[in-house]
């Protein structure tokens, strides 16, 4: 496990990563007992991130350009549009905050922008798995598992895991979305 914290928290420019994902829309209710659940696993309060992501429009998967206080990433991934645990597969490049601007400008230029998606993110890491809630702008919150998968471990042992937090946390397999937050968000404004 430990191994698999420290691959995760060292993916900048470290190559193809692969992790099992989940993503499922709250209620406030359901955000507190998630907090609780968290809380209790880690024995500690979470990592706050506020997050600015540009997406720019991709023949193959998903580019995003990720703001943060401190750096920026840009992340390349692949996972297939489907409710409940998916194999997701991503490249991280870190970026200095100087750099952002020219970059997202020019990846603009080149390929589109589809949208941006501001959240912020409370980051726990429940062993192998990342446990984001999300509050993101115009949505709402949400809570994404992570399971990072060290590379011997298959699908199904990451999907095992995701369910088993799931459970822990009283989330229903009916609440699972398919959608990336851009998509959601773009739906959104596509209704209005």
């Amino acid at each position: 496990v430990e191994s698999c914290k420290a691959k995760y928290e060292n993916a900048d420019d470290a190559g193809e990563q692969r992790y099992v994902e989940i993503k499922v829309r709250l209620s406030e209710e359901q955000v507190k007992g998630v907090e609780a659940v968290c809380l209790t696993l880690c024995g500690k309060e979470p990592t706050i991130l506020k997050q600015v992501d540009t997406f720019f429009t991709s023949a193959n998967g998903r580019l995003k350009l990720r703001q943060l206080d401190s750096h920026a990433e840009l992340i390349y991934y692949e996972r297939p549009d489907q409710a409940g645990p998916k194999l997701s597969t991503f490249s991280i490049h870190r970026v200095q905050l100087a750099d952002v601007d020219n970059l997202c400008s020019m990846l603009t230029a080149a390929m589109g922008a589809r949208g941006m998606v501001r959240k912020t993110r409370r980051l726990w890491l429940v062993g192998q798995t990342r446990v984001h809630l999300d509050h993101v702008a115009d949505l709402g919150w949400f809570m994404e598992l992570e399971v990072v998968l060290m590379d011997e471990q298959t699908m199904e042992e990451g999907q095992q895991i995701a369910e088993a937090l799931m459970c822990k946390m009283g989330i229903d397999s009916a609440q699972l979305l398919s959608e990336a937050y851009i998509d959601l968000l773009q739906r959104q404004q596509n209704q209005t």
